[in-house]
């Protein structure tokens, strides 16, 4: 969807929704998009946020607090790593998607061999984790904490996802 080097329209925005649409997205499942900062403040400046009675608590909260929130069934992030690639015109690859397009995996690393002077536990958050390991640094003559992580993402459903280019 949309075309390199042109900002985001709410005609590219409609495009994503419906693209989601017809690839049988499930309806009930709650819809993201993921932005770079030129395309979140050229949303912002989508007419539809002018007046209230057509942008509603969406546009007000844009006007007030700056953010966007939720907008044509979409919950709008903005972030620093969405990729750009090319030079002119450089085209940000912004990303439209559905929770069934992108699946996370992460996986609790074993504890460290015994005798070998270090010790670990494991520091969750629902259903992601991370190993805190210390160990004694002779030449330093300190502690050291180690904090490590397995994970892996892939795509689980190609259709519940759609690039969205500015």
């Amino acid at each position: 969807m949309g075309t390199a080097g042109v900002a985001l329209t709410e005609a590219t925005v409609d495009a994503a929704e419906t693209a989601l649409f017809l690839a049988k997205a499930p309806p009930n499942e709650p819809k993201y998009i993921v932005v770079d900062s030129a395309a979140y403040s050229a949303w912002r400046q989508i007419p539809l946020f002018e007046e209230f009675q057509t942008a509603g608590a969406a546009g007000l909260a844009a006007l007030i607090d700056g953010t966007i929130g939720k907008y044509k069934d979409f919950y709008i992030f903005r972030s620093q790593f969405v990729p750009k690639t090319g030079s002119a015109p450089i085209n940000t690859h912004n990303l439209a998607f559905t929770r069934d397009a992108i699946g996370l995996v992460v996986r609790r690393l074993p504890q460290p061999l015994p005798g070998t002077g270090a010790i670990a536990e494991y520091a969750e958050l629902g259903n992601f984790g991370v190993r805190v390991v210390m160990s004694y640094q002779p030449n330093t003559l300190a502690q050291q904490f180690t904090v490590d992580v397995l994970y892996g993402c892939g795509v689980l459903r190609n259709a519940c996802g759609v690039q969205v280019n500015t």
